[in-house]
């Protein structure tokens, strides 16, 4: 394995730890992507006794072309939440494995975060 490979599991290793340790996970620390969408997904129950805080929860989405919905990547969001993938300049749509789903666009060089909110509110935030 490469040195700068190592180096980038043990600043993510670190960055993760931190977050379970400091209450928090900041997706933007943990991204290892240059280009492609990422985010975080999360339950909220709406039926909650005091604050209805989100949590964290892991889930299955697809990612498809918009035109001829060819399946581009699968990725499965971890206990933190967190997901990411890594794609070419275009135009997709991820879904949920519960097909909520929402378009979005890649520009050369860029990242987009989509965050998904499982409960009786907005989905997809963009």
């Amino acid at each position: 394995m490469k040195a700068s490979s190592l180096l980038r599991k043990a600043a993510l290793t670190a960055v993760v730890a931190c977050g379970v340790a400091c209450g928090e996970f900041d997706p933007e620390a943990a991204r290892t992507i240059s280009q492609g969408v990422y985010g975080l997904t999360e339950y909220v129950d709406d039926v909650c006794s005091s604050s209805c805080d989100p949590e964290p929860r892991s889930m299955d989405l697809s990612i498809r072309t918009p035109s001829d919905g060819e399946l581009v990547a699968s990725v499965k969001s971890d206990d933190d939440g967190f997901y990411e993938a890594e794609l070419a300049s275009g135009d997709y749509v991820i879904c949920t494995s519960f097909e909520r789903c929402t378009d979005f666009r890649v520009e050369p060089g860029q990242t987009v975060r989509l965050d998904y909110e499982m409960s009786v509110g907005p989905g997809w935030k963009k």
